[in-house]
């Protein structure tokens, strides 16, 4: 396999436990729809929960005019898009379900959700903890899976709900010093 940018060949590289291809010189990487969801995962575990998948249907009215690269996997044209609702442009195959970041992307990536994440208010992460619930039973990605995104979501609501309402957290805490079920 071969960088579409600087046509270096695509060695294969260690990201978190995730065997994914990497050029040495530009420091691009090919990952598989798959792969860049646990990059994702692995790279914050509370990230788990906000799934973006660049070959979905939320991904359709995101494309951009393509950058006229080649999938170094199945040599087809390559699409643009941007990531969610992020001003990153990544690359992606639509004949394999690959996806081509380029240096720095990934990273990128990362902080638009740490951002996403911090700056969501309790109320929104009310509406995303309940999605996750109800995606536990619809088994996309398996039970364990979709308990673990959901658990993650409702830690984020407990220490947003803790931060908006402190005086409710003090409450609940003079509350439980009180009750015989300790």
């Amino acid at each position: 396999m071969r960088c579409p940018d600087c046509q270096n060949e695509l060695q294969i590289f260690d990201l978190k436990g995730i065997s994914i291809r990497e050029c040495v010189r530009c420091k691009g990487k090919w990952l598989s729809r798959d792969q860049l969801k646990l990059a994702k995962d692995r790279q914050d575990d509370y990230l788990r929960w906000l799934d973006f998948d660049p070959f979905g249907k939320d991904a359709l009215s995101l494309g951009v005019s393509s950058q006229g690269k080649q999938c170094p996997s199945c040599l087809q044209p390559m699409g643009s898009l941007t990531y969610s609702q992020s001003k990153i442009v990544i690359n992606k195959c639509s004949s394999c379900e690959g996806v081509w970041l380029e240096h720095g992307e990934l990273a990128r990536i990362i902080r638009y959700l740490e951002n996403t994440m911090v700056s969501a208010s309790a109320a929104e992460l009310a509406k995303d903890t309940f999605r996750q619930f109800i995606e536990i039973f619809k088994h996309k990605e398996g039970v364990v899976p979709e308990i673990k995104d959901f658990l993650a979501v409702l830690y984020l609501l407990e220490l947003r709900i803790a931060a908006e309402h402190p005086s409710l957290v003090k409450t609940a805490g003079g509350i439980y010093k009180y009750t015989p079920f300790k």
